[in-house]
């Protein structure tokens, strides 16, 4: 079948989509659940980087993680520590190439109930048909300390594996089988 070619209208449209999707699975608190982003569609090797996470280029289609499970298993070991952790704010700003987002996470310690936050800046491009072609994720330094409580350590990591590592040593601590939390279709 072949692709289509979106106008300029609907790249923005579908660029506006993108972000929506990931806010309102958030919102909801499904991510944790294995909700995912449900209107993003990758292009074949598609990218993604990070200073934070190892600040190399990740070739999505080959990493072995999907990013349906990284994105269940990570929301899942913050709200191990954190009672409604989720968006606090989002604003997006689609564009015909991209789309970029700013969201600001919080949640309430379970121990003491004190509330703590970060924010997150992600920026995603597309190409003419409306398919992810890189996707990168920034964060501000409240996510250190969120992280020390969230999963007992924090970086910037020196590769995203050891980070992946650290939230699935936080998952397993808590009793949670991992092998329940992957998604049976891997979208990329």
């Amino acid at each position: 079948m072949e692709k289509k070619i979106l106008t300029n209208e609907e790249r923005i449209a579908n660029n506006a989509a993108i972000a929506d999707s990931y806010y309102h699975a958030y919102d909801k608190k499904a991510v944790k659940d294995g909700a995912v982003y449900d209107v993003w569609v990758f292009a074949p090797h598609a990218e993604y980087w990070s200073p934070y996470f190892g600040n190399s280029m990740i070739d999505l289609q080959e990493n072995p993680i999907s990013v349906e499970d990284s994105a269940t298993m990570e929301a899942l070991s913050y709200s191990v520590e954190f009672e409604n952790w989720g968006p606090v704010d989002f604003e997006s700003f689609p564009s015909i190439e991209g789309v970029a987002w700013k969201t600001h996470f919080g949640g309430y310690r379970r121990r003491d109930g004190k509330f703590m936050d970060f924010f997150a800046y992600s920026f995603i491009r597309t190409n003419m048909y409306g398919e992810i072609t890189h996707w990168e994720t920034h964060v501000n330094s409240n996510y250190n300390d969120f992280l020390d409580v969230a999963i007992g350590e924090h970086g910037p990591y020196s590769d995203a594996n050891v980070y992946m590592a650290a939230v699935m040593r936080k998952l397993a601590s808590a009793g949670i089988d991992l092998a329940s939390l992957m998604h049976k279709e891997r979208k990329i």
